[in-house]
Parts: structure tokens; sequence; C-alpha cells
């Protein structure tokens, strides 16, 4: 399948008008809200949670670089409907300015980044392009409102398995003690960092190996709940590593070292169970290429 395209119009003229004013839009866009696209830089920049967003736009790009073939057969038709669009979410925008809420910010921006695209372009590229322009909005750092719950979670699961294990453990919230010491799930231990890594790679992981939409939906969700389970089971290794050496292990620096040690792995697990499952490479690659 392939985006639409007028064979009265030249694609190469066609684009060749389009990109030069694609690029002045984009540009403009930029211009207009630096703020905004500094505000998501620099978080990007200084959060070990939201670092994974400064990828986000390299991919997306060359996920459209793959479908240049696709695109090459196409001819961009402007449309007024995104151009109408953009009043509601630069209204968006502006309440997040007002409110000094960075998150609608930066959604807000992004998604007028896309309607830019779309106008530009039509309706049928901009089909064509869905998945590489909806994954520009993982670039937004979201999902801090889940780490208190997954605070909470991941203590339920560490004090359930201690007890299981036999080990007396009292608990009060997110502290709680053993003979051999005290423990407490703070945020960098809540595992939301490995959730939204876990969620944009395995978006891209579900997009690149099935062409079927309920295989994606299905491994998108596993990328969800597995590094739930999995950050619960690695704050209880890390407890009994502690319990287990007398507090003279995975105490520092080590702690941390554990968890993205033990991140990979799991992610490596995650990918090798999805490959057993995953669609005969042609056919995804024709589809990638083509319009899937």
């Amino acid at each position: 399948m392939e985006p639409a395209s007028e064979n009265s119009l030249s694609p190469r003229v066609s684009w060749a008008v389009a990109l030069p004013g694609l690029a002045i839009v984009l540009l403009v866009l930029l211009w207009l809200f630096f703020p905004t696209v500094w505000s998501l830089v620099s978080i990007w920049l200084r959060s070990d949670t939201y670092a994974h967003g400064a990828i986000v736009l390299p991919i997306s790009l060359w996920l459209i670089w793959e479908k240049r073939a696709g695109l090459a057969n196409a001819v961009p038709q402007p449309t007024l409907v995104p151009t109408l669009l953009m009043l509601p979410v630069g209204s968006v925008w502006l309440l997040g300015s007002l409110t000094d809420v960075l998150v609608i910010q930066q959604y807000g921006f992004v998604c007028l980044l896309i309607l830019a695209i779309w106008s530009i372009v039509g309706t049928p590229v901009t089909r064509f392009l869905a998945f590489p322009l909806g994954f520009l909005l993982l670039a937004v750092p979201a999902g801090e409102a889940l780490t208190y719950p997954l605070m909470n979670l991941t203590a339920d699961f560490t004090v359930g398995l201690l007890r299981l294990t036999g080990i007396p453990v009292y608990r009060d919230g997110t502290f709680f003690s053993l003979p051999s010491g005290d423990w407490s799930v703070v945020e960098e231990c809540s595992g939301v960092r490995y959730l939204l890594a876990s969620v944009t790679l395995g978006m891209l992981f579900a997009y690149l190996n099935f062409s079927f939409l309920w295989k994606r939906l299905v491994f998108v969700l596993f990328s969800v709940v597995v590094p739930v389970f999995a950050n619960g089971l690695r704050a209880y290794l890390i407890v009994m590593i502690g319990h287990l050496s007398n507090m003279k292990l995975a105490t520092g620096v080590d702690h941390l070292i554990y968890g993205w040690v033990f991140f990979g792995i799991v992610i490596a697990i995650m990918f090798w169970f999805g490959s057993m499952w995953r669609d005969p490479v042609g056919k995804v690659r024709a589809g990638l290429k083509g319009g899937g």
C-alpha cells in the first residue's frame, strides 16, 4: 500500500515546492515556541527518567527515511483541516503557558508540529506516516503521576516476596525494616523510568516486527506489564543481596548499576520472546516501506 497520488502532477515538482514550505513552517514554529522546545531538551539532558526522549526524533526521522520509496510516488496535497485544528491546540498550549504546566505546553507544541506537517503534505501522506509522526509524542516527558503509585506497588511486591521467603519485615508505607537493616522505596526505585523506556522500545519493536495490529497491541501491553513486575523483582533481589551480605552490597552506587543491568536483561528477554512470533521479515519490510 502507498499513499494516494495525483498522476497529473509531477511528484518531483510537488515535493520541490512542499519541502521548502514545510521547512519554513517548522522553523517558524521552532522560533515561536523556542522556550517550550528548550524545556523539552533541558529535561532530556538532566533527567535519567526522560533521557529516552532525546532519541525519539532521530528514530522518527529514520522511520520516515525507511518509507522514502512510498513517498517518492506520492504527491503532497495541502489541506485546511489541520490548519483549523491548530486554533484549539494552540489554545491548549496557551492554557499550559498561563498555568505554567510544562507537559501541556510540550504536548501542545508537538501536536502543532504534527498538524503543520499534515497541513502541507496532506491527509494521504500523513496517514502513510502515521506511526513516525505519532511516535514524536513519546518525546514529551510525561508519566510523573505514575511515580507514587508505582512506588507503592514496588513496596507491595517486595514486602510480599520477603514474607513469602520467610524473612520477617515491618512495613510503614514505602519504608520497611528487616532484621539486617532498613529500606525504603524512593522515587528512583519506582520503576517509572524503566516503564517509559520499555514502552518506547516496545512500540518501536512492535512496529518493526509485526504487520498485524493485534500483535502490535499485545506486545505494547506486554512492554507495559513486564517492566512493572520486573522492577518489583529487581527491588526484592536488591534487598535480598543487602540482607544476605549484612548490608555490604547493593546499598550504594552498585544499587543503581544492578538496576540498569537487570533492566537490560529484561528488555533483551522481552525482545527475544517477541522475536519468536514476529511476522516474516519480508512481509514486515514491505509493509513499512509501503504503508504498514
